[in-house]
């Protein structure tokens, strides 16, 4: 048995697609019918199929940047291609017009849920456990929580249909706060916020989580850039690799 140390924490806060899950599929999928006609009886796999490849190739550029649905409307903009820094993101998506990025988010949200729920097999075999992952919330269960941009009821049936549903004590759905999420389980739960370990593959939600006093781990696994590891390394953010969470083992019970 792994033997438990100061440092082992009470809860575990993580993300949900890059850490727990790998979605890139599906999330390419509904960034592309954000902005085009979806025509709800072409079969999933025929709409998957149609996306072009170009697109795809935009939209991972796209991903390594983004921290909220709304973002994967940058991947319809030809100049993503272009993208090599954070700053050129940014930029990037603070030219649109909020309006439209209101109708991207409402139709891909719409997408989702259609094949969610009107192609449920479909839809969840986009969606592939990282290695460890399911071991890991099984060894935490009940002392874990979702924080992620996807939405609850998403995150729900795919972690149902992995069995890990009663694993996840609660999920913070569609949210970029995700410090203030962290603080607010510390709060309502009663743990000290350093007993928290928060894990994401996004480095901007894990330096504000770490401003919190939380344990901040940097999902290696998930999407990132070369920019964003030497920005990481510069404020020594601890870095997590999937083959170390085997070793992450939640907190000895307090003594009676």
């Amino acid at each position: 048995m792994t033997a438990r140390t100061a440092a082992d924490p009470s809860v575990l806060a993580l993300d949900f697609d890059g850490v727990i899950c790998d979605a890139l599929e599906e999330c390419a999928l509904v960034s592309w019918l954000g902005m085009h006609p979806h025509d709800t009886s072409v079969p999933g796999p025929d709409q998957l199929a149609a996306v072009p490849e170009e697109f795809v190739t935009r939209f991972r550029r796209v991903r390594d940047y983004s921290r909220l649905l709304d973002h994967f409307v940058v991947a319809h903009l030809p100049q993503a291609s272009a993208i090599v820094s954070q700053a050129d993101f940014d930029r990037l998506f603070a030219s649109l017009d909020p309006a439209t990025v209101r109708t991207f988010t409402q139709a891909a949200t719409a997408a989702r849920d259609h094949f969610r729920t009107e192609e449920a097999d479909f839809w969840l075999e986009l969606h592939t456990i990282y290695p460890g992952m399911d071991a890991l919330l099984r060894r935490f269960n009940g002392s874990a929580v979702v924080v992620t941009a996807k939405d609850a009821d998403s995150v729900r049936a795919i972690l149902a249909r992995h069995g890990l549903g009663d694993t996840v004590a609660e999920v913070f759905g569609e949210t970029g706060a995700k410090a203030e999420a962290v603080q607010d389980v510390s709060a309502r739960w009663g743990v000290p916020v350093e007993r928290i370990t928060f894990i994401d593959d996004n480095l901007t939600n894990a330096v504000r989580v770490a401003a919190t006093g939380a344990r901040s781990r940097w999902a290696q696994w998930g999407y990132q850039t070369p920019e964003h590891r030497a920005e990481a390394e510069r404020l020594a953010l601890t870095p997590l690799h999937l083959d170390e969470v085997a070793a992450l083992v939640p907190a000895a019970p307090a003594a009676a």
